[in-house]
């Protein structure tokens, strides 16, 4: 690793799809994925690990990959996010989701969530409180965003962290904006289910180190890691944006070295807070997302170094999520039907193992309007393909 951080273009992001799902609905947990060390109970979705840390070759069962060779993901999540017993029916989309059109010109701003268009502001808070939707968020997420984001502040908050995530990191492709508030949405059930407290201490949380052993948990909304993403944002991402979301960057780690010792302690102490906050963990999420989906579409494993080098590889948001999931060198080519993309894309449920989840009418298919009883909406926007935008992306 170089002082840049450049070979890490992230260990993973996501943590193993599992046995997480949501313990607290009372649902089935999902089974679908790898293994995990166990999701978050009583928040929904599953955890585990997010993305390893920066090193030569990663633990790919731990999660974490290390950045030169990222292996099992960077924030914990199971499958398709938390279980589903209290979820709304899996049919139709939601209503005031304004079906598939995009943002469209402008209507103004919100003084709540400056930054964001007001229609778009607005839609994200009706996806996150219209508990009557048929086939978008679980009971379980609602009742947490209820308790967690009560009405006023924190609530404006937490849509306005998802719309500004996207006014910074969604692609260029048409409609991507929104799809980008529907994707940001609906994954935080399959990663937390709206517990922005959400810590899990996996096995590769606690790997030994050269002098010790790390404490390096996946955490907050979108289960982040420490050695990963944040690590390949502080050396290598946009801080303007991160800041336009609403994080404010610790400014020790701008002159921090980049020590692997560092990294893969510091996150299970003295940062557990900077991750917990809400735009800046969906922030750092969105970035690796869509970076990921719009570079790591290739043969083999690239990291954030080489993208930013414009040798990125134009992807689709399955490749996005499952190098989340699995680390940027998840298991090629993608699987569409892997439990995690599929849950976040189109089921109330999540994991389509853990309910009768046939076709594709939940989450983010709700939300836009889309899909049907029987299979997946045709063109599928998780297939489309998006380009590199290392000036998007980069500093």
């Amino acid at each position: 690793m170089s002082a840049g951080g450049a070979t890490t273009a992230g260990g993973t992001t996501s943590g193993t799809t599992g046995t997480g799902g949501g313990v607290n609905a009372g649902g089935t947990l999902e089974t679908g994925g790898a293994a995990k060390t166990g999701g978050v109970t009583n928040s929904g979705g599953s955890s585990a690990n997010e993305g390893g840390t920066s090193g030569p070759g990663g633990i790919v069962n731990a999660g974490g990959s290390q950045s030169s060779g990222g292996a099992m993901r960077t924030g914990g999540s199971s499958p398709a996010g938390g279980s589903a017993t209290g979820g709304a029916n899996t049919m139709g989309g939601t209503p005031n989701s304004g079906g598939t059109t995009s943002a469209g010109g402008s209507t103004g701003t919100n003084s709540a969530c400056p930054g964001a268009d007001a229609a778009e502001f607005a839609l994200v808070q009706t996806w996150l409180s219209n508990t009557a939707a048929v086939g978008a968020l679980p009971s379980y997420a609602y009742s947490n965003i209820k308790t967690n984001f009560p009405a006023g502040a924190a609530f404006n908050k937490l849509a306005c962290s998802i719309a500004m995530s996207c006014v910074e990191f969604a692609p260029a492709e048409t409609d991507w904006l929104r799809k980008c508030e529907a994707v940001l949405t609906s994954a935080i059930v399959a990663e937390s289910s709206y517990n922005p407290n959400s810590v899990v201490t996996d096995s590769y949380a606690t790997r030994a180190i050269t002098g010790g052993t790390a404490n390096d948990p996946t955490v907050g909304l979108l289960q982040i890691r420490f050695s990963s993403t944040v690590h390949d944002y502080n050396y290598n991402g946009p801080m303007a944006k991160m800041a336009g979301i609403g994080c404010s960057w610790p400014a020790a780690l701008t002159t921090q070295a980049d020590t692997a010792a560092f990294w893969a302690t510091a996150g299970g102490t003295t940062y557990v807070t900077f991750m917990q906050d809400i735009a800046c963990n969906i922030g750092l999420t969105a970035w690796y997302y869509f970076y990921n989906a719009t570079g790591n579409g290739g043969p083999a494993a690239l990291w954030i170094s080489d993208y930013c080098a414009n040798k990125g590889i134009a992807g689709n948001m399955v490749v996005g999520l499952l190098s989340h999931l699995q680390g940027g060198s998840y298991t090629r080519p993608a699987d569409p039907n892997n439990a995690y993309p599929w849950g976040i894309e189109c089921c109330t449920c999540g994991n389509p193992s853990g309910c009768s989840c046939t076709g594709c009418t939940g989450r983010f298919a709700a939300f836009m309007g889309i899909g049907s009883t029987s299979s997946r909406p045709s063109p599928d926007p998780f297939l489309e393909t998006l380009s590199p935008e290392p000036t998007k992306y980069c500093k």
